[in-house]
């Protein structure tokens, strides 16, 4: 790997162990601290996800005027907001911190996905990837298994202001050691209007539409087979045995499949990862009643909705001139976003009706994902990097 992508994974390991548990202790806190309802845990998530669905774009074009390391410094500080909550027990406080942590979220993926695409090739973007995902993940648990002994002891204004210290850090590292990357620009003209002509482009749209579906059936699958692996096993350990196994199983499968998408293109792995889902989550839909079943195709299913977060990635970057590739990554986190929103309200919304309801939609997101795909790659194929 570069210089540049291992001071990039390591900056967002760092934030990433400083913040990360916050999230999901979010729901613990709400409840059992506030004596509030899981109803009001929800609706701080959908304002962060519908916020950082939002900034988007607008955060790829700050990325343009001012480089990726500014953006990249105010979304690692505006994380600290998560931790914040915990340190505030009134509503509309944990509203307004919502609304930061969404556009500090849309900010940090943003800066730090098109700096990825920018500093690495097509013939490394695939691996590259796979690496920048897997810093994220490893934060994530330490971040997790660091957080959960300090609670117990201390309480969670503890934990917040140990990780409001250790946030600094992250940024700091930003300051110093990230090289910012500025696209050549072209001739001046209307910003917005280029981004508007820029976003419409067809290509651009079906790039967007491989981001959108697949991430609404990973928003269906994360709230809903988890819940029915609980509700047939009785356990949270095996709940969340399973949910460590699809992770930690998705870091490596992360690796394989970049790197074959770096030596054969994105079409073929595309078609066959999204081959995989449309199957897993038809099977998981008509036997969900047998718990063997829900926990293979649950995992399988966290491996697929990860690789596609590199394989799309990797498209973006093959398909986007450096001038507009941020604006584009842009785009295509904001339909992650919107997508994570919609198949989380949809799986809330039928699960108790009849839990064949949200594992069909799923089903269905993914078959358009690869019929997105097909129109993608058919319609104006790219040569293989080896030959490119």
């Amino acid at each position: 790997m570069s210089t540049r992508l291992i001071t990039l994974v390591s900056i967002l390991f760092v934030n990433n162990t400083a913040v990360a548990a916050a999230h999901s202790l979010l729901p613990i806190y709400v409840e059992r601290d506030l004596g509030l309802s899981p109803i009001f845990t929800g609706t701080l998530v959908a304002i962060e996800t519908a916020m950082g669905g939002c900034i988007a774009v607008g955060a790829g074009a700050m990325a343009d005027r001012i480089g990726h390391r500014l953006v990249l410094v105010i979304g690692i500080l505006g994380f600290s907001a998560g931790l914040l909550k915990f340190l505030t027990g009134i509503p509309w406080v944990l509203i307004l911190l919502a609304v930061i942590l969404g556009l500090a979220h849309g900010m940090r993926s943003t800066a730090a996905q098109s700096y990825l695409l920018n500093v690495t090739s097509r013939q490394t973007v695939g691996l590259s990837s796979a690496a920048f995902f897997l810093g994220g993940t490893i934060g994530t648990a330490v971040s997790s298994a660091i957080a959960g002994p300090i609670i117990e002891a201390y309480g969670f204004g503890a934990y917040a202001y140990g990780g409001l210290a250790l946030n600094l850090i992250p940024a700091a590292l930003t300051l110093r050691y990230l090289q910012n990357i500025r696209p050549t620009r072209q001739s001046s003209g209307d910003d917005r209007l280029r981004t508007r002509d820029i976003l419409k482009r067809r290509e651009v749209l079906l790039m967007g539409g491989l981001r959108f579906f697949p991430t609404a059936f990973f928003g269906v699958w994360s709230l809903t087979l988890p819940l029915l692996i609980f509700r047939a096993t009785n356990s949270v350990l095996t709940t969340a045995l399973y949910t460590a196994a699809g992770m930690g199983l998705s870091a490596f499968s992360q690796f394989a499949v970049g790197r074959w998408s770096d030596r054969c293109g994105r079409a073929q792995p595309i078609y066959t990862v999204l081959s995989i889902l449309i199957v897993v989550s038809a099977v998981a839909a008509f036997a969900w009643t047998t718990t063997e079943v829900l926990l293979v195709a649950g995992v399988l299913g966290i491996i697929g909705a990860w690789n596609m977060s590199v394989l799309v990635l990797g498209t973006v970057r093959d398909r986007t001139a450096p001038f507009e590739r941020n604006r584009v990554v842009g785009f295509v986190h904001a339909l992650w976003s919107f997508g994570l929103l919609i198949g989380s309200l949809v799986a809330g919304a039928s699960l108790d009706i009849d839990p064949t309801i949200p594992l069909l939609l799923a089903t269905a997101a993914n078959v358009v994902a690869l019929f997105v795909a097909i129109r993608l790659f058919v319609t104006r194929p790219l040569p293989t990097p080896n030959h490119a």
